[in-house]
C-alpha cells in the first residue's frame, strides 16, 4: 500500500507520500485513507509524525479527518487553498508591489471569462458601484468600499470558484494595505476614470479594450502609490 520512507524531513516526505498515494490510486473526494496507525507502520514513522502531516493537508483542504469516520479525501475548496495568502504579518513596500503585480496579472487573465459569463444583473450592480464611486470622490472610505466591491464583482462574474476565492483573498489583502499605506485624504480622478473605462469595455464586450483599461488602472495605481511612499 505505502512504501517506507526515511526519517528525514518527515512531515514533508509523509505529505508527499500521501499525495502520491491519492494520485496513483485515483482516490476521489470522500474516499477513505488508511488510519494514522496503519500509515505510521507502513512509513516506519511515529503516529505523531503522520498526525502532523495529516493536519497540514487538512489545513490546505486536501484531507478531512473526523472522529469515527477516519481520514478521507476532501472536496476541493479554493478558499482553503488561498486563505493563507491573506495572512502576511508585515505589509511592506516590496510586498505591496509584488501583490499589485499578481493582482494585475489575475485581473488581465480573467478578462475573457468575465466578458463571456457576466450577466446583465452583474453589469447593473457594477454600474451602481461605479456611480457610487463617482459620487464619493471626496469621501475616500466610501469610495474604496465601492472600488473593492466593483473589482470583486468581476471575480464573481467568472463563475469560477477558484478565481472567486483568490479574488477574495487579494481584496482582503488590499483592504489592509489601503488602511496602512494609502492616502485617504485624496482620490485621484484618473483612478475613477480607469474604472469607468474597464466597465465600458466590459459592457461593450471588448476584450482588448478591457485588458488595456485594466493594465492602465494597475499601472497608474502602482506608480501613484510608489510616488506617495517615496
Amino acid at each position: 500500500m505505502f512504501n517506507s520512507i526515511e526519517k528525514e524531513n518527515l512531515s514533508k516526505r509523509i505529505i508527499g507520500a500521501i499525495k502520491n498515494h491519492i494520485l496513483q490510486n485515483g482516490l476521489m473526494p470522500g474516499d477513505r485513507l488508511a488510519t494514522e496507525r496503519e500509515m505510521a507502520e507502513a512509513f516506519g514513522v511515529s503516529r505523531a509524525s503522520v498526525r502532523e502531516a495529516v493536519k497540514i493537508l487538512e489545513a490546505i483542504g486536501v484531507l478531512e479527518a473526523r472522529p469515527k469516520h477516519g481520514i478521507s479525501v476532501r472536496e476541493f475548496d479554493p478558499q482553503a487553498l488561498f486563505k493563507y495568502l491573506s495572512f502576511i504579518p508585515s505589509i511592506n513596500k516590496k510586498t505591496i508591489i509584488e501583490m499589485y503585480e499578481l493582482r494585475r496579472a489575475v485581473d488581465i487573465g480573467i478578462v475573457e471569462m468575465v466578458i463571456e459569463r457576466v450577466t446583465e444583473d452583474q453589469l447593473e450592480a457594477m454600474g451602481q458601484h461605479l456611480e457610487a464611486m463617482r459620487e464619493a470622490l471626496e469621501r475616500p472610505v466610501e469610495f474604496y468600499t465601492h472600488d473593492w466591491a466593483f473589482h470583486f464583482a468581476t471575480y464573481e462574474a467568472t463563475g469560477n470558484l477558484a478565481t472567486q476565492a483568490l479574488g477574495r483573498v487579494l481584496s482582503e489583502f488590499f483592504v489592509t494595505a489601503h488602511r496602512e499605506w494609502w492616502d485617504w485624504e485624496r482620490i485621484d480622478l484618473e483612478h475613477f476614470q480607469n474604472h469607468e473605462r474597464i466597465f465600458l469595455a466590459l459592457k461593450a464586450r471588448n476584450p482588448d479594450g478591457m485588458r488595456q483599461a485594466v493594465w492602465d488602472h494597475f499601472d497608474t495605481g502602482l506608480r501613484q502609490w510608489v510616488k506617495r511612499t517615496q
